[in-house]
């Protein structure tokens, strides 16, 4: 019988991932936590640090008791504290409500994929605090007007049945206006795109590193051009224009994060839009739309893997534990 403190392969990816990913949230929170002017924005925010430190914690504990190494941490030599603000309070708010939203996932997979009761629990912990820092974020948003504008659809008078094949279409001819549920995805791919696209720019002006400061600008363009799809359905469905945010970010060049801490957020936030337009994918019905999903996949993949690449060239990467135990990297 295996030894009660031995961990699965998921548990051990789900720990080390919530190891090194709450080591950077709690800097990164510190940081702003230093910049913000707005008093109840300020407080949102020590909770999220709190919640980050919790978690830092607990899934360091179950690594270290399973005698498992621990990957480079991030600490206080990744952040400076003392560097001028990179945007306002106003996108530092986006900035942690589209990351929470993100996490919220992760969470629910760790817990569902994890076997130990013990680590169970900690998951389900993790995702009652994720809850509560994004419905504190959420109403957040909505008091400050950040949230506009809501997307509203006219109410049917019955429930109708699908008569014709035509309505999958979507390349050629006339095609139908786009569902409620295509409208969901097309409006959460168009707010989380737009962070992404925005923080992206924020770190190309502060990176030293021409090679990382290329890429960052290249992955801005990709999803420029991504949030002009998304934004043309919409329109083109007599929907509204979703706001932009780079009028939020100030012109400091001086960097507050190390270049290896805005290149693993780069690879979490490539990992997440792919996941994002996968579920999109899953769940429209006109063609057209699942066509431009899987192409937009493609190249957040693909930006992805460079970015992990850029990561390798310049030292930057840990490896996850091997299936046989061998020194391949």
């Amino acid at each position: 019988m295996e030894p009660i403190n031995k961990l699965t392969a998921a548990e051990i990816t789900n720990l080390w991932n919530s190891y090194l990913t709450n080591t950077m949230t709690f800097w990164v929170t510190q940081y702003f936590i230093a910049k913000t002017q707005d008093k109840e924005l300020h407080a949102i925010l020590e909770y999220a640090e709190e919640i980050a430190s919790i978690e830092v914690d607990k899934s360091e504990s179950f690594l270290v008791k399973a005698n498992q190494p621990l990957p480079q941490k991030f600490g206080k030599t990744d952040v400076d504290l003392n560097a001028p603000a990179i945007c306002t309070d106003n996108f530092t708010a986006i900035i942690k409500y589209q990351l929470c939203q993100a996490a919220h996932i992760v969470y629910s997979l760790s817990l569902s994929t994890s076997t130990r009761k013990d680590i169970r629990e900690f998951y389900q912990e993790c995702l009652k605090n994720s809850a509560e820092l994004f419905n504190r974020l959420a109403d957040f948003l909505i008091k400050k007007g950040l949230h506009q504008p809501p997307i509203y659809i006219s109410t049917p008078n019955i429930a109708e049945k699908v008569s014709d094949q035509h309505f999958l279409d979507g390349w050629f001819g006339e095609r139908r206006s786009v569902n409620s549920a295509e409208i969901t995805q097309l409006e959460y791919n168009f707010r989380a795109t737009e962070f992404h696209k925005t923080f992206l720019k924020s770190l190309a002006k502060v990176t030293p590193s021409k090679d990382i400061q290329k890429h960052f600008h290249r992955g801005a363009d990709i999803l420029e051009k991504h949030l002009d799809i998304f934004q043309s359905i919409l329109t083109e469905n007599g929907l509204p224009r979703l706001p932009t945010w780079e009028s939020e970010l100030t012109n400091t060049k001086v960097t507050p994060f190390s270049e290896r801490l805005m290149l693993y957020k780069m690879t979490l936030l490539a990992s997440e839009a792919s996941g994002r337009y996968g579920t999109s994918l899953s769940s429209v019905q006109r063609r057209d739309l699942g066509g431009h999903y899987t192409r937009l996949i493609a190249e957040v993949l693909k930006y992805g893997e460079d970015s992990a690449n850029l990561m390798i060239k310049h030292g930057f990467m840990d490896h996850l534990p091997l299936a046989k135990n061998n020194n391949s990297s």
